[in-house]
């Protein structure tokens, strides 16, 4: 019997003590800080201005912070912010770890201007004119995207994970889309036919992948390594790299690539 007591006189306790603890003012929400992991080109010095465009309930309890709303605002208000996560330091502070949206492709809109995304599809912004050089984003023609209504800050919809894969291929070539953009002037779907692939390379080089809708992470990695060789299979001195065509097509399920020089 005491011990029944005693378990519902702790349980009594432990309740009031967390609604002390939830309400008291030490726990309010004081201050918020954006902190970038990997430094920034076109936030840097912008971060007063981030937490500003943001409705922070400053005064309420950290406990009940909203941090799924938080992250959908302020990645809306600021279209070049991806933020990792909102941690919470104690007593009464939330820092924004964020990171940088790059620009990486570009989507010709059927209102004949361009709409700037980052690697996920993100508009950054929208464009009345695009240059095509190596340190602007790459054009991705025939992308099926040119009729979406998009505004800065919206995300373009696909219906497979097609061009998500077709960007991992890149980042694992290269793993930094400064390099990318260096290399690549281009993308172009169904080019010529359906589900063929074209990248145009700076160098003047083309890869073509055929039926890229299947094992196309396989045929790029075999693309871009093709593109890289410096000594074929006989111990002499190739170059890959300027002009012609890089075709990868496949026979029986078995991938091989072909290289024709440019006339």
């Amino acid at each position: 019997m005491k011990n029944k007591k005693l378990a519902i006189f702790l349980s009594i306790f432990i309740f009031l003590a967390v609604v002390v603890i939830l309400s008291s003012t030490v726990f309010s929400l004081k201050s918020v800080e954006v902190k970038f992991l990997d430094g920034s080109e076109n936030l840097s010095g912008t971060e007063s201005d981030i937490v500003q465009s943001v409705d922070f309930k400053y005064n309420e309890s950290i406990f009940f912070s909203n941090k799924k709303r938080y992250t959908a605002e302020l990645e809306k208000n600021n279209p070049y912010l991806r933020v990792v996560n909102i941690e919470t330091k104690f007593p009464n502070k939330l820092v924004v770890n964020a990171v940088e949206r790059k620009e990486c492709f570009v989507i010709k809109l059927e209102n004949n201007k361009y709409a700037i995304t980052d690697e996920y599809l993100k508009v950054l912004k929208i464009v009345q004119v695009y240059q095509n050089n190596s340190s602007n984003a790459i054009e991705v023609k025939n992308s099926g995207l040119a009729s979406q209504t998009v505004e800065v800050g919206d995300f373009f919809k696909t219906d497979d994970n097609y061009l998500t894969v077709l960007f991992d291929c890149f980042r694992e070539w290269k793993n930094d889309y400064t390099l990318i953009k260096e290399k690549v002037a281009s993308i172009e779907l169904d080019y010529e036919s359906k589900n063929r692939l074209l990248v145009n390379m700076r160098s003047g080089v083309q890869i073509v992948v055929d039926n890229s809708k299947m094992q196309l992470s396989d045929k790029l990695n075999l693309a871009f390594s093709f593109y890289e060789t410096k000594v074929d299979k006989n111990g002499n001195a190739v170059d890959y790299t300027q002009n012609g065509i890089i075709l990868i097509t496949e026979t029986n399920d078995k991938i091989y690539g072909l290289y024709n020089p440019a006339n």
